[in-house]
């Protein structure tokens, strides 16, 4: 899962989520900085929970908005939007890799000495998972 949203420069930034909590505030020490005045220092954080990704408000001035509702503490769901001061930030599934995306990372393998039949076998070894077999 990732967290898409444009910063103060209009450019458009995106976040992966893993294992640890992402702080998103106006502090340079959140891991999400935003230049919003709106913004408290340390305003909402999300984080990995039982399997969900939740999104918590961190006693922020302005409330934090999901969906646009005031939210506390809310499980996200793909699509949800979160409203921080006057930044909106998406959470959604990964982007799946493009084929120009794709195509750099074969040059990229290529560049450090795998062959293109190596890299033709882990692609089809990646997209065929091995099948369980019942013992006799």
């Amino acid at each position: 899962m990732q967290l898409r949203y444009r910063n103060a420069e209009g450019t458009e930034v995106i976040v992966q989520l893993g294992d640890e909590p992402m702080v998103i505030g106006r502090s340079a020490e959140a891991n999400i900085t935003l230049l919003d005045e709106k913004a408290s220092r340390r305003h909402c954080e999300v984080r990995l929970w039982a399997g969900d990704y939740v999104l918590k408000d961190l006693g922020a001035q302005n409330g934090t908005l999901l969906n646009g509702a005031e939210a506390k503490v809310a499980v996200l769901s793909p699509n949800d939007q979160i409203k921080v001061g006057s930044i909106t930030i998406f959470f959604e599934e990964k982007a799946p890799v493009g084929n120009t995306t794709a195509m750099r990372e074969i040059e990229q393998e290529m560049e450090v000495g795998k062959g293109y039949r190596t890299i033709l076998r882990q692609i089809v070894s990646d997209s065929n998972p091995p099948r369980k077999t019942e013992g006799k």
